[in-house]
């Protein structure tokens, strides 16, 4: 009978659609991934991807970089963030210094507004390798941060280097 239903749940689970998506960035050349949830609005962008959740309340970007070439795509996503209506208020600016996943980074992170209203909003680079960076930019609502915070935990944990 465990014989049976081993096999079963396992048959079952062959049927289960699967929970995430993992995207290579960039799509050619990879040097990094990302494991996305099913259920938030994903599309691949020329040097990554980017996703919302389901509730349009957290949006992030990840972009490969060249380390020569990452002051012009940080400038690029500043850009993108001001046309898409957000404002950073530079005096709440906090930057803090870390690993994640055996990668350095460096996060900064401001208080400011969007459409909807009060937005926090982020950079973080990883140096993936000497030569290789990611730039993630985060944008929500302080509800969607919270609501949403064991996702953005296990998304920001998915990041791996390929080497």
């Amino acid at each position: 009978m465990k014989k049976l239903s081993l096999a079963v749940l396992f048959a079952l689970a062959l049927l289960t659609p699967a929970f995430a998506k993992t995207f290579k960035v960039p799509d050619e050349d990879s040097f990094a991934s990302i494991t996305i949830p099913d259920d938030w609005k994903s599309k691949e962008i020329d040097k990554g991807v980017e996703s919302q959740s389901k509730d349009d309340q957290v949006y992030f970007a990840v972009e490969a970089s060249d380390a020569k070439g990452l002051d012009k795509t940080i400038e690029d996503a500043i850009d993108f963030l001001k046309e898409q209506g957000v404002t950073i208020d530079t005096k709440t600016q906090k930057q803090s210094e870390g690993k994640i996943n055996g990668m350095e980074g460096v996060d900064i992170t401001w208080n400011g507004k969007d459409k909807e209203g009060d937005a926090i909003i982020s950079l973080t680079i990883l140096a993936v390798r000497k030569d290789k960076a990611l730039l993630i930019t985060y944008w929500a609502s302080p509800e969607g941060t919270k609501s949403h915070a064991k996702e953005l935990g296990e998304i920001l944990s998915s990041v791996k280097g390929i080497m």
